[in-house]
């Protein structure tokens, strides 16, 4: 094992983080866009799409947290004894 290591599972963590809430946001707005077009609602498709994007990604980063979270609790307990 390499003295980075942690700094390095980190910035995985971090990256994984990242690139879930950005592509939940794309995709929620693309999603948006092709209402807008086919339904002729501009901007409110795409307003509403990248709302329900963000929030999509809030929760999968917050699903994903609270996961590491708890893989994380048994090495506390460790270290409490």
């Amino acid at each position: 094992m390499s003295k980075n290591s942690g700094f390095r599972q980190g910035m995985q963590v971090a990256f994984r983080l990242g690139v879930e809430l950005t592509v939940a946001t794309i995709i929620g707005g693309l999603l948006g866009y092709a209402i807008d077009y086919f339904f002729g609602s501009k901007p409110w498709g795409l307003a509403v799409g990248l709302v329900f994007g963000v929030a999509a990604g809030c929760l999968g980063v917050y699903r994903v947290a609270m996961k590491l979270t708890i893989e994380e609790e048994p090495l506390n307990k460790d270290f409490k004894n």
